[in-house]
């Protein structure tokens, strides 16, 4: 555009005016705003990855890096009011583990089962928030606020099927460790959707994605009620759902109703019910049993003279 204006202006007047150093201005400033942006796209990127550690997948980062001006602001989280699931993992039993086992093995177990329990969440776009101990906290929902029911139910059933898949990941871990000898694990699972504040604690090094309200404390209460309904063996899973987050289940997942229950730091009960595979299949026994006596039934009716 500039060179037309040059050349138009030659024409009427019958003098170049020179383009070199103007054009090569223009050239330089182009590509320092390149290199710039390409900074920005660099430091926000690093941002996040140790924001959210290395268990990230590139679908959410990329997400997050589309949407970054609503979420980044110099390099950090902005404080966000949604709704997202949450999801906690323990391994059952893992103190007397400890007990059991040389430090060595045990880190090299433990590595084990949170690469396998990591891979899982990625796969199902959570977002792998910390680890405590052998205790795992993932979000589904975060850090971009979703705009709609649909978006917020479909982080609920992500979070379901990757709670699932860990189940099998833990199975299939355990068949790997009875060949080797090693001790074998079970695991707890809570899910929990509901209104939280994602943001950021600390500066510089010590900056961490957190999130604060009743929904993430929930999630880790069910995550500890599932004590109460594991089987005795040393493999036993269980994965509970508070009802918020069955509602938007919708049936997809078979489940068994645990009842209301009462969870510390809560002022009311709330229902609670199992997804994993224990309780499908008591799910499914009960559904068989339930079309079984109404054949039954209506066997009768259709033969009764």
């Amino acid at each position: 555009m500039f060179i037309a204006a040059v050349l138009a202006a030659y024409a009427e007047t019958g003098v170049l005016v020179p383009v070199v150093g103007p054009v090569l201005g223009l050239t330089l400033a182009g590509g320092t705003a390149r290199a710039w942006r390409s900074g920005l796209d660099r430091r926000d990127r690093s941002a996040l990855r140790a924001l959210f550690s290395r268990f990230v997948s590139e679908p959410v980062v990329n997400e997050i890096m589309k949407d970054r001006d609503l979420f980044l602001s110099g390099g950090r989280p902005v404080p966000q009011e949604l709704t997202a699931t949450v999801l906690y993992a323990d391994v059952a039993n893992f103190t007397t583990m400890c007990e059991q086992m040389k430090p060595a093995p045990l880190v090299e177990w433990i590595d084990r089962y949170i690469d396998a329990m990591a891979a899982q969440i990625m796969a199902h776009d959570g977002v792998l928030l910390r680890f405590i101990g052998d205790g795992i906290l993932a979000v589904f929902g975060v850090p971009i606020p979703r705009l709609t029911e649909a978006a917020i139910t479909r982080d609920a059933r992500n979070a379901a099927r990757c709670a699932l898949a860990m189940e099998r990941a833990m199975q299939d871990l355990n068949v790997q460790w009875r060949a080797e000898g090693q001790p074998i694990g079970g695991l707890r699972v809570g899910l929990h959707t509901g209104p939280m504040v994602a943001g950021s604690l600390g500066k510089g090094a010590r900056l961490e994605f957190c999130l604060l309200g009743d929904t993430a404390n929930t999630g880790a209460r069910l995550e500890q009620l599932g004590k109460e309904y594991a089987d005795p063996r040393p493999d036993y899973c269980t994965i509970v759902v508070g009802e918020p987050t069955w509602r938007r289940l919708d049936g997809e997942f078979p489940g068994i109703r645990i009842g209301d229950v009462m969870l510390r730091g809560r002022q009311a009960a709330m229902g609670a019910y199992r997804i994993d595979s224990a309780a499908a299949e008591r799910a499914g026994a009960y559904s068989s049993a339930c079309d079984r006596s109404s054949s039954a039934v209506l066997s009768r009716i259709v033969m009764k003279p």
